[in-house]
């Protein structure tokens, strides 16, 4: 049996023939010839080069260190610094490439007032601080800004109280058995005045908890501003979830400040009242603990329509969620006419 060669298969083998020819010519010889002294000839160029001295604009972190315990700085001080270097290319490119530069620390109880509430950073004590950093040949032609002016105010403090930021998913049928109880309810903040004048309370970290069904503690971290310092930094949070069940309540509607000329007659006069209850506290809810009053001003704004929607003025906290039937009532306004 004859094999005859395929027209493709004869085809690459003539190109590789043809690419192995050309690579082996004189004239490619002569091209890597000509390509490895042009490459020699860059190098020692830019080894020339490197010998002279350039400029280079790096920038370099400040640190603050050693803050008196009664001062706070002001979150407008300036965080970085800008320095003109001056050395060797070699050098310059060690720098960039390879060399760590660590912020600049500045102690700021070594420093002198310039006023009531600012110190001054002398551009000595900068050019001092980045040279530990810098190899000897190399020079500080500029350092930006030139005088850096630090500004701090002193401590002021504030109780405020704590909010639990927690989102909490329990298991069916299951529900918080009480507000969750934050230990210590309140902390002291220490900052200016005018950043503490703005702060009302001050909330934990946000924290989410999936399928509880029994009691929970946790360490919570404070979510403290910037520039404001808090003691204590942590908080215990304590919650409690139990079975649920509904407790149905039979309650009146009243209204306390009916005036004395008018007369005041609901439909129905008796609503119930749905309460979810933990079933450990299900005997301890009674229809004294909750009340429905409506003010007589809300039912003169209503009087046109004759309905107003109802709502639960007054239950137990661990009472978390109520649902009256039926949610709205009629009513009448009558005016009594005195002799």
């Amino acid at each position: 049996m004859v094999v005859r060669p395929n027209k493709h298969q004869s085809a690459f083998e003539s190109m590789r023939h043809a690419v192995g020819v050309f690579f082996r010519s004189q004239q490619w010889n002569q091209f890597f010839i000509f390509l490895f002294f042009l490459l020699l000839s860059f190098g020692f160029w830019l080894l020339q080069n490197l010998q002279d001295d350039f400029e280079r604009s790096i920038e370099l972190p400040l640190r603050y260190k050693n803050v008196p315990s009664d001062w706070i700085l002001s979150g407008d001080n300036p965080d970085k610094i800008s320095i003109l270097l001056k050395d060797k290319g070699t050098t310059l490119m060690y720098y960039r490439w390879r060399a760590n530069f660590s912020p600049v620390d500045i102690s700021v109880s070594s420093l002198s007032r310039s006023d009531k509430n600012a110190l001054i950073i002398p551009n000595k004590m900068l050019e001092a601080a980045v040279a530990k950093q810098l190899l000897i040949s190399t020079s500080i032609n500029a350092i930006e800004p030139r005088e850096v002016i630090l500004v701090y105010d002193s401590l002021s403090s504030r109780q405020v109280r704590v909010v639990a930021d927690v989102v909490l998913h329990t298991k069916p049928g299951f529900q918080l058995s009480d507000s969750i109880s934050v230990s210590p309810s309140f902390v002291s903040l220490y900052g200016s005045h005018k950043a503490l004048e703005q702060i009302e309370h001050i909330k934990t970290k946000q924290y989410t908890l999936q399928n509880v069904s029994d009691k929970r503690e946790i360490h919570a971290t404070l979510d403290v501003p910037a520039g404001i310092k808090a003691n204590p930094e942590n908080v215990k949070l304590s919650m409690i979830v139990e079975e649920y069940t509904e407790k149905r309540l039979k309650l009146p509607v009243l209204c306390p400040d009916i005036p004395s000329d008018f007369a005041l007659r609901i439909f129905p006069q008796n609503v119930e009242v749905v309460c979810n209850v933990s079933i450990s506290r299900f005997k301890l809810l009674y229809e004294d603990d909750l009340a429905i009053k409506i003010p007589f001003e809300e039912f003169e704004e209503k009087q046109a329509t004759g309905k107003i929607l109802l709502r639960v003025t007054r239950k137990p906290s661990w009472v978390v969620k109520t649902e009256i039937v039926p949610k709205e009532v009629e009513f009448i306004i009558e005016q009594i006419k005195h002799d």
